[in-house]
């Protein structure tokens, strides 16, 4: 399925928002639908660590997200499997003096039967909640209101 990325310049450093967006229990925080994210590896957070996530779309929707890739300061990555498939979610992180640009990803890679037939509502809908997160990350991140 189609890949999809937006962007946006944050006014921190890259190691600030990549220690941000790398804790992944802080995505509740600027993800929409009441997601809720709990670790359910041990041990410190390295690539092959497992979360469990619940978020309320079209009905109460688990997934099982692993860590894929961490560079810090650069890049932090991960898979969740649900009702969809399996999509991959990226982050990435390019460091202008003071400030940031955010580039956010997330692609469907092996897409279950609802999500191709619902491939029309996903290219609507995927690109603007990229745009809302990136919105409510920068906001955190500069200290305003979300």
């Amino acid at each position: 399925m189609k890949r999809f990325e937006e962007r946006i310049t944050v006014g921190t450093s890259a190691d600030r928002v990549y220690e941000y967006v790398a804790d992944m229990t802080t995505h509740a925080e600027w993800s929409g639908n009441g997601l809720a994210v709990t670790k359910a590896s041990d041990g410190p957070v390295t690539v092959g660590t497992v979360y469990a996530t619940t978020a309320k779309q079209l009905g109460t929707q688990r997934e099982q997200s692993t860590v894929t890739e961490m560079v810090p300061g650069r890049t932090f990555a991960w898979d969740s499997t649900g009702a969809l498939g399996r999509a991959h979610h990226v982050f990435a992180l390019a460091s202008d003096g003071g400030s940031t640009t955010v580039t956010k990803s997330a692609e469907v890679v092996e897409p279950t039967f609802l999500a191709k037939a619902m491939g029309w509502k996903l290219s609507k809908d995927v690109p603007a909640g990229l745009s809302r997160d990136l919105e409510r990350i920068k906001a955190h991140l500069e200290g305003s209101a979300a």
